[in-house]
């Protein structure tokens, strides 16, 4: 059986984080926004910046440059939220993920999407759903989103998700 995954992927959204570039699916973004303000909310999670305001309910915004280990994100006026849907326990939550910067919606179908390369743990291969090259010879990784937030403790509590550190 070859490394390939599906190329049946269809369009992602692709963003960057730092000097790298991601993409995730997108049917499962609702809207990109540009910054806004963001509320940090206290004893919550590291890698949860605060909440915010989108279309009348308070949703959390998650830097996942924090989440992934490559530091905080610095904002800028490229920065922009990219609000979707984290699906948790059957169940689907409304997120905001900082991103340094959203670049386009690519159709990566015919791009050869490969299996992330196993490399002894220095990364979580299980959030990375594969590996594609985009136009200009890099490469952009395509994030498993739910995967990344499995054990992150962004879930209905009763409360707003993933707010209180656990």
């Amino acid at each position: 059986m070859s490394d390939a995954v599906s190329t049946e992927r269809g369009k992602h959204l692709a963003f960057a984080l730092g000097s790298g570039n991601f993409a995730i699916d997108v049917a499962r973004v609702e809207v990109v926004l540009e910054m806004q303000p963001i509320t940090r909310v206290p004893r919550s999670k590291s890698f949860l910046r605060g909440v915010t305001n989108h279309r009348g309910s308070v949703i959390p915004i998650v830097d996942l440059k924090m989440r992934f280990g490559m530091g905080a994100s610095e904002i800028s006026p490229a920065t922009s939220i990219i609000v979707l849907q984290l699906g948790y326990g059957g169940e689907m939550f409304t997120v905001g993920l900082l991103a340094d910067g959203v670049r386009e919606v690519v159709d990566l179908s015919d791009a050869g999407i490969e299996k992330a390369p196993s490399i002894g743990g220095r990364i979580d291969e299980s959030v990375i759903e594969g590996i594609a090259k985009d136009d200009s010879g890099g490469f952009v990784i395509i994030i498993d989103i739910d995967e990344a937030f499995k054990d992150a403790g962004i879930h209905g509590s009763g409360t707003v998700p993933g707010v209180m550190a656990g």
